[in-house]
């Protein structure tokens, strides 16, 4: 085991004006990377022996194949190992689904896009944000020469699209998953902007009632969310020439999370792999979807976020090592034990030890067969 590694990208003014894709990433030039090496201790299994700082050389340190993956992978995992519930940051999720599409055979990739995360400038509560986005869409088309902003192009690539949001609100700040299906406007044009079904899948619930379900569970997702998050998804989808006028929606559940929970990250990285997993078992023989009779499935309505957070956190530190071409490993940092150190969890400061970091002690309950929760009963297994 080598010492503990931080890792710099310089980004120029080409690669952020790059459209993003989480298909093909060029290969970054040796003078967009720079690593940085810390001093610190390590313990050794012997696999590889060891060089001390002071005697390495360049051929030492292994060069990324695709220094911008590298990067995003890195700092993913960081964040992953800053405590079992710290928020998912943009670059873990969009690491972890990526995989988890690259995972299903050829056929079922075909159907299915799975976008990169985006958030929360056009799903939150703030017009100002939404119309600065739009602005900053407008200038980038302009420059490029484009007539509509470059990411509609990926949308439109595949019948199934999968796209993880981050929402800010009063409600709290969580993770959304939308997904929906689109039909060809012309036959064979491979275009896909005629959008017939869709689904917004949120953990978060709400009471149901203004003045509160009369068994005191949270019955349904926050409607006025739901209905803000649909408005500026269609929104955004007719502003790039999407069809929209057939759309319905399928009404399907996922997951829920009690009022004080922050594990909506989790809970969605589940959803994308339950969503795709069933696409993948309902279509993998041809099958076809017919939106007029079919809807989007209802998923599970259990889920341990702790698990779904170590796979995620297993899944940034493999795609890291593997763009070393597996000659850089993963180091683990010894925090003595009596040390105390500060974090940022669920918006607020705090300070963890390091037992915190194995998870919480008892999983979550099963939710009901309406999916509907029970803060009482839940509460204790906390």
């Amino acid at each position: 085991m080598s010492t503990s590694v931080a890792k710099r990208v310089k980004k120029t003014a080409n690669s952020q004006n790059k459209l993003p894709s989480i298909l093909k990433r060029p290969i970054a030039s040796q003078e967009d990377y720079e690593m940085r090496v810390g001093p610190g201790w390590t313990l050794s299994d012997g696999t590889y022996e060891h060089v001390p700082q002071s005697k390495r050389r360049k051929r030492d340190v292994p060069y990324p194949a695709y220094v911008d993956l590298a990067h995003e992978s890195m700092f993913g995992l960081s964040s992953l190992q800053l405590g079992y519930n710290a928020p998912i940051t943009h670059c873990a999720m969009d690491i972890a689904t990526e995989h988890v599409w690259k995972c299903l055979p050829k056929g079922v990739q075909e159907l299915i896009e799975v976008a990169p995360p985006n958030g929360p400038e056009l799903w939150s509560n703030n017009a100002r944000d939404v119309d600065e986005m739009y602005q900053r869409m407008r200038e980038d088309s302009a420059l490029k020469n484009q007539s509509t902003y470059k990411y509609y192009s990926l949308l439109k690539r595949k019948p199934w699209t999968v796209w993880p949001i981050w929402v800010e609100d009063d409600y709290g700040f969580d993770w959304v998953v939308i997904v929906w299906y689109s039909e060809e406007s012309q036959a064979s044009s491979g275009v896909y902007d005629r959008v017939r079904t869709y689904e917004v899948y949120d953990p978060r619930r709400d009471m149901g009632h203004p003045e509160g379900a009369q068994d005191g569970k949270k019955r349904d997702i926050i409607q006025d969310r739901s209905e803000r998050i649909r408005d500026r998804w269609l929104d955004f989808l007719s502003k790039g020439g999407f069809d929209t006028r057939n759309v319905r929606r399928s009404s399907a559940r996922m997951c829920p999370m009690v009022s004080d929970d922050y594990t909506s990250g989790e809970r969605c990285f589940a959803a994308v792999k339950d969503i795709l997993g069933s696409i993948r078992d309902n279509y993998i023989d041809g099958v076809t979807f017919n939106p007029d009779r079919d809807s989007l499935p209802s998923l599970s309505r259990w889920v341990n976020p702790y698990g779904s957070r170590i796979e995620m956190a297993g899944i940034n530190a493999w795609v890291l090592m593997s763009t070393f071409s597996y000659n850089a490993r993963i180091v683990v940092e010894c925090i003595e034990p009596e040390m105390k150190t500060d974090i940022v969890v669920d918006g607020q400061r705090r300070t963890i030890k390091p037992f915190e970091l194995a998870g919480p002690r008892y999983p979550p309950l099963i939710a009901a067969a309406d999916y509907c929760v029970d803060p009482q009963v839940e509460s204790p297994s906390k």
